[in-house]
């Protein structure tokens, strides 16, 4: 019995796909793209209230800009996240900035959906404002994936506004 194709073109199609494969990583883990990415999927799991997922997102060293810490922001994320029924969280005009092993992301931010009344009090407030939301990401070790949220700064949360 003979096999269709021969040793050596089974080695080339291999060599061949592993290019391909290391072609794609590489452009895959870009730190623009990377940090795209994991901006989207952010926004993903605050949509869904997914808190767990939305602290996986978070340096341990997360910080708001009046100081507060990843501990106290899940907490407030999570009071305001559970009073929507439904979410819908939308970016515009996003752009990202990679500046070593920190990147920028920029974003106005607008919520659509249904809930109590904080959820449209917050709904009001975010939809309400032209700023962009600004999330700051820092590159955390030598894995090109391995981004992290460390700040997010808009004036909404320069408000120091605490929900308990």
């Amino acid at each position: 019995m003979t096999l269709p194709f021969s040793a050596r073109t089974i080695v080339k199609i291999a060599l061949i796909a592993a290019v391909l494969v290391i072609l794609r990583c590489v452009w895959l883990w870009q730190p623009e793209r990377q940090v795209r990415l994991h901006q989207e999927h952010l926004l993903v799991a605050a949509q869904e209230g997914n808190l767990s997922k939305l602290g996986g997102f978070m340096d341990d060293g997360f910080r708001t800009p009046t100081g507060h810490d990843k501990t106290w922001a899940l907490q407030q994320a999570g009071m305001v996240l559970r009073q929507f029924i439904s979410l819908k969280i939308v970016a515009s005009d996003t752009t990202v900035a990679v500046d070593g092993d920190t990147a920028r992301v920029r974003s106005v931010i607008r919520l659509d959906g249904n809930g109590a009344e904080l959820a449209e009090m917050a709904k009001t407030a975010v939809n309400g404002s032209n700023d962009p939301f600004e999330f700051t990401w820092k590159h955390a070790s030598w894995k090109p994936w391995d981004w992290r949220l460390t700040g997010v700064d808009h004036p909404l949360i320069r408000r120091d506004i605490d929900l308990e």
